[in-house]
């Protein structure tokens, strides 16, 4: 018995020497606390991660490049600086009448978005005026181009296709 006693003895002082350690918190209690960690980590890694790819991505959508293109109007022709730009530029048309009648310029087709159905377009512009037009390339191909003004529409002069390459 006195064996028995001895190790009971020695078995009750590990659990107290054990439970008086600054870190022991308890069998049910370390589980819990574990659980939580893990809890955290789990919640808080993706987080972190979604914060670091974030910062990296662009904060905008603007054209790195920006292009000006005059285009002049005429009673015979339209006639475009350039007629071509890259996708994602942004495009300046600077528009001019050198004509003796009204005419327009406008982008139509599917690759010309706008609000209405007659696309991204100047209003009739009299003889010696001038407009701008800012257009965002978003779309890769051709885009036709030509003068919505009644008189215009006959003439294979008065209309001409953009390239967005």
């Amino acid at each position: 018995m006195a064996e028995f006693l001895s190790d009971f003895q020695k078995t009750t002082e590990r659990v107290r020497l054990r439970t008086r350690h600054p870190w022991y918190v308890g069998a049910r209690m370390g589980v819990r606390l574990l659980s939580l960690v893990a809890l955290v980590a789990a919640v808080v890694a993706p987080l972190a991660h979604g914060a670091t790819r974030l910062a990296a991505a662009p904060q905008t959508t603007e054209p790195d490049t920006y292009l000006d293109i005059n285009v002049t109007l005429n009673d015979r022709k339209i006639t475009l600086s350039d007629r071509s730009a890259e996708r994602g530029d942004g495009v300046t048309f600077h528009v001019r009448n050198t004509g003796t009648k009204p005419h327009s310029f406008a982008l139509v087709g599917p690759g010309a978005l706008s609000l209405d159905s007659a696309g991204l377009r100047t209003a009739a512009l009299k003889p010696g005026q001038t407009a701008v037009l800012q257009v965002y390339l978003d779309y890769r191909g051709a885009i036709p181009f030509r003068s919505l003004v009644k008189g215009d529409a006959t003439r294979i002069t008065m209309r001409g296709v953009f390239f967005v390459t």
